[in-house]
């Protein structure tokens, strides 16, 4: 990995703190990103998982899958996933990218965006079972889209976009003052998948 392709993006948490996100633009050759992204698609088995607003199931726009040790499970927005565990292609990218970022990583939430109507609205990633202060790493594969970031109090955006292949982690301390999404994009009709690796205890 050439070093010009780390970046590194502070964000302001607090007037006295700051984080950063670490971004590798090209961690992945385009050969091995269409092999992974075809091989997600092809073999990962999808969950299309549903959400209650004002008493209505309501489908949510991607479907996902979540991964770890077996028998566990991870709840967010009142949607339970039991874990499925590693199959050997997704546990030697979670090895990679925990040798690029030097964080550890046991366990990961698949999304796969079908087309531009699939999203994921603000959020932060802040479930009390992720840790105080959750390290996120995330690798996109398939179409760019924008990774919008904002400020809880400050109101402060930031967009970044997110190349077929690219690795992007989020430092400690960012899922307590920053939100980000993935937003809808019109007349988008190509696919994305995104691994986000995350450690609980």
């Amino acid at each position: 990995m050439d070093l010009f392709d780390h970046q590194v993006i502070p964000l302001a948490l607090t007037p006295e703190r700051d984080s950063a996100i670490s971004f590798w633009p090209n961690w992945l050759s385009g050969k091995d990103a269409d092999d992974l992204l075809r091989k997600s698609i092809e073999t990962i088995d999808w969950r299309a998982d549903s959400i209650r607003i004002v008493g209505k199931q309501i489908p949510i726009p991607r479907l996902q899958q979540w991964f770890g040790q077996p028998g566990t499970s991870y709840t967010y927005s009142n949607i339970c996933l039991q874990a499925v565990g590693f199959p050997d292609w997704i546990d030697l990218i979670r090895h990679n990218v925990e040798s690029q970022t030097g964080a550890a990583f046991n366990r990961a939430l698949v999304n796969y965006y079908r087309d531009g109507s699939d999203s994921v609205d603000w959020h932060a990633d802040d479930e009390p079972e992720l840790g105080s202060e959750p390290i996120i790493a995330s690798l996109s594969l398939g179409v760019e889209r924008v990774f919008q970031l904002r400020h809880r109090l400050t109101k402060q955006r930031i967009s970044i976009s997110l190349p077929h292949g690219s690795l992007l982690m989020m430092g400690a301390g960012i899922q307590n003052y920053w939100q980000h999404r993935i937003a809808k994009v019109a007349n988008l009709e190509e696919p994305r998948v995104n691994f986000t690796f995350r450690y609980m205890s």
